[in-house]
């Protein structure tokens, strides 16, 4: 099992866990300030901590791009979700559910972003504009949850791999207007990554499995792949893996896309507003790796 958490003092701020396993404070700076030694640091305390608070910063598009930046040499330009690219800035994305009962979401299940594609998303950085009370996010440490797995279990999911498709997201969630849905097709958006990958940085596992993009396990019957994924999903909602964040505007969440993933609380609303931006970091040379910590097993078992 890995250490717990600890107050840990970098170079430019300082971090304070929120839980034992997952979750830190960001306290002493605003990171719009940061310098490039700074964002090394912050690059090393995401990985550590898996996700990063910090209070009221109340960052610009262009400085939330330069934070993110500093994690993968591309910015996400979403293929399907609102952006404000009629702003100038096609890689901030608008998260937001609307005063509608009927309104959809697709934060309000846990999962990492964009993992229909080859090269998804290494980190993300969230703004709250908006947000009202009760409608918060969680994010669950899923190298945490897969070192919680029995050893058969965890050898199970070594010697699989998970196909997504974004367009199996739209349809089984039943969100999007029609234009959105005709931009997924048009996309094409889906690939195939291991079910356990080795983190990029750290070299640790982590469960790459979550409940929105994922179609199947290749190569298994549907009754099967859909057991074996639910238990996988299951992992996620473990509490003692988990941190919870109540949102005030300005708030800024930064988190490691492959190591957590995370469900964006839907909460009764009623016709209040929510509305946050999100900007993320991707690379070519960041494309899921299996981890492979046990004998492998035959491709007939």
């Amino acid at each position: 099992m890995a250490e717990l958490l600890q107050t840990r003092d970098f170079r430019q701020f300082r971090v304070v866990p929120r839980t034992p396993v997952i979750g830190g404070w960001i306290e002493g700076c605003n990171l719009a300030e940061l310098d490039e030694a700074g964002l090394a640091d912050l690059r090393e305390a995401l990985w550590q901590y898996g996700v990063l608070f910090g209070r009221r910063q109340h960052l610009s598009f262009d400085a939330m791009k330069r934070v993110a930046y500093g994690f993968g040499e591309h910015l996400e330009e979403h293929t399907f979700a609102p952006t404000k690219a009629d702003e100038g800035h096609p890689e901030v994305v608008v998260i937001e559910r609307l005063p509608s009962t009927s309104a959809k979401s697709t934060t309000d299940l846990w999962h990492h972003d964009v993992t229909s594609r080859k090269h998804p998303n290494i980190m993300s950085l969230l703004q709250a504009e908006q947000v009202p009370f009760g409608a918060d996010t969680m994010w669950a440490s899923m190298t945490s949850a897969y070192e919680r797995m029995p050893h058969a279990l965890k050898l199970l999911f070594e010697n699989v791999e998970m196909e997504h498709d974004s367009l199996y997201l739209a349809l089984r969630h039943g969100f999007g207007t029609p234009e959105m849905v005709a931009r997924i097709v048009q996309s094409g958006e889906k690939a195939t990554h291991p079910a356990v990958v080795r983190h990029h940085a750290t070299g640790r596992p982590c469960l790459f499995v979550g409940n929105a993009y994922i179609k199947r396990i290749k190569g298994f019957e549907t009754d099967i792949s859909e057991a074996l994924i639910k238990i996988a999903n299951d992992y996620s909602k473990v509490p003692e893996l988990q941190v919870r964040h109540e949102w005030e505007p300005g708030d800024v969440a930064l988190w490691d896309n492959v190591g957590t993933s995370h469900y964006g609380v839907s909460a009764d609303i009623g016709d209040q507003l929510r509305r946050l931006h999100r900007v993320a970091a991707w690379s070519e040379n960041m494309k899921p790796e299996p981890y492979v910590a046990g004998p492998q097993l035959s491709a007939a078992a």
